[in-house]
């Protein structure tokens, strides 16, 4: 067998659908197809997925690229999957069937819990690198049990799982149940410089420690499938980590920001976690050998804030085209409620706020308001980067699928640095690919780096910009928004 026999197979599951991908050797994307899958909130600050129907997603879709290889005399030797990250579930250890909804890194039910805990917040981001926040699994876990008592008898009685929606799909498609080490931070639950669970936490959470499958690597043998023909599950790792590899950003201080449903900028921080107080610090990916880590601002509100918009402004769907809608400029302040601000604010939801407009201004002035929060938050993670990590982002690539001219331009203008867009699409599931690529078949990493597209540079007068920011933060200061 030739090395251009071989390909990778890469599952990207997401917030609302998963995608599958094909790569050859040279890491071209032969074949790709799309399942989406629904997302439903069952009441105010309740977000769900079935999980059924995202492991069967998986599985219909790692078929089918099997199935294209064979047609096309190829060799997939590895697959690969990226997943969202801080979504957690029950299920049973023995059948692997889910005991409860996923339920969302939207999800904001656990807001309680947290609020009770706030005094631990300090040490815990310091033991896990992650904010106290609802988001996050610790608190789901303990909300869960706390309003079900038939879920808290099963899970007394030792035959169930507890963890995110990548350890579930991986025991259903491989009978492995193990967490990488790239999501696991996101359960509030591992110690991030000892890579192990904390007891300290699992106490605090009242959580047992029968519940949590084993921590793994982020590149590891995570099983064989049971199909024939499958190739083994070599790497499972977190989206946002998988973004920042597929823009080819291997060295420490390497920056990429990453917008899609949510949004996020990321840093390559290195062999060593970098806590920053209301950031958040992870694995990015590791082998049995080495750890490199992440530090990382979210935003939980990208294109599902004008998702959010479309009903608003009775815009139809097909008609938003946020990114031709917001050409122009506007005095007005959305501030973006919808799933809560995370970085560097961490609040709860709340209702979205609009300022400075009313039923006179053209609906594109709305538009372009949602648009500019999402840079000022950009700006506001970054300003914290700098001021409390001492770490300032000069060489910025942006990808996913909302990383439009107008809202790069802006944040341009807001950082006054150059940001440039990547070339190409996907690069959560590209990341994936190059990892594996890496590992697998000792790709070097000078052949696994980011093409480029579009450069950004600052078109703002300080003076214009500095009124944006002012005008921004004292909004945030009247709705009592405060960083951490």
């Amino acid at each position: 067998m030739s090395m251009s026999d071989e390909a990778l197979i890469v599952i990207d599951q997401g917030t609302s659908s998963t995608k599958a991908f094909l790569f050859d050797s040279d890491l071209q994307p032969l074949y790709s197809k799309k399942v989406n899958h629904a997302v439903s909130r069952p009441k105010p600050r309740w977000v769900e997925s079935d999980p059924s129907d995202i492991v069967h997603a998986c599985q219909s879709l790692i078929s089918e690229l099997t199935r294209v290889c064979s047609s096309e005399s190829l060799i997939p030797s590895a697959l690969g999957m990226a997943f969202q990250r801080s979504t957690f579930l029950f299920w049973d250890k023995t059948t692997a069937e889910p005991l409860s909804p996923a339920i969302s890194w939207q999800d904001t039910r656990a807001g309680q819990i947290t609020d009770a805990l706030k005094d631990h917040g300090e040490w815990i981001q310091q033991t896990t690198g992650i904010p106290l926040s609802p988001h996050f699994g610790g608190p789901k876990f303990l909300f869960s049990l706390q309003n079900d008592a038939d879920l808290a008898s099963r899970v007394r009685a030792g035959n169930v799982f507890y963890g995110p929606l990548s350890a579930f799909v991986t025991q259903r498609i491989t009978g492995q149940a193990l967490i990488d080490e790239s999501i696991a931070g996101r359960s509030l639950l591992m110690n991030l410089h000892k890579l192990e669970w904390s007891q300290r936490l699992m106490d605090l959470f009242e959580l047992p420690g029968h519940v949590l499958p084993p921590l793994s690597p982020t590149l590891t043998d995570f099983g064989s499938l049971a199909e024939v023909g499958s190739p083994p599950l070599k790497c499972v790792m977190g989206d946002q980590q998988a973004s920042l590899i597929g823009q080819g950003r291997w060295k420490v201080g390497d920056a990429a920001m990453n917008f899609g449903t949510s949004g996020s900028v990321l840093v390559n921080s290195g062999r060593e976690p970098v806590v920053v107080p209301s950031l958040l610090s992870n694995v990015l990916y590791s082998d049995e050998n080495s750890h490199h880590f992440l530090l990382e601002g979210t935003i939980n509100s990208v294109s599902s804030l004008f998702k959010w918009l479309e009903d608003y402004l009775t815009i139809p769907h097909e008609d938003m085209k946020w990114y031709e809608r917001c050409g122009g400029s506007t005095k007005g302040i959305v501030i973006p409620g919808i799933n809560g601000i995370s970085a560097p604010y961490w609040t709860g939801e709340f209702e979205t706020v609009i300022l400075g407009l009313g039923e006179s201004d053209h609906p594109d002035h709305f538009v372009r308001a949602a648009m500019e929060s999402i840079g000022l938050l950009v700006h506001d993670i970054c300003d914290v980067m700098d001021n409390k990590g001492g770490i300032r982002l000069e060489d910025i690539v942006a990808s996913g699928g909302s990383s439009r001219q107008p809202l790069l331009q802006f944040i341009a203008d807001l950082l006054g640095r150059n940001v440039w867009s990547s070339a190409g699409k996907d690069m959560t599931a590209l990341g994936v690919a190059k990892l594996m690529a890496h590992h697998e078949w000792g790709k070097p990493l000078t052949e696994l780096m980011g093409d480029r597209d579009e450069k950004f540079s600052p078109d703002l007068d300080t003076k214009e910009r500095l009124e944006k920011v002012s005008a921004w933060r004292d909004a945030l200061r009247k709705l009592d928004i405060t960083d951490r």
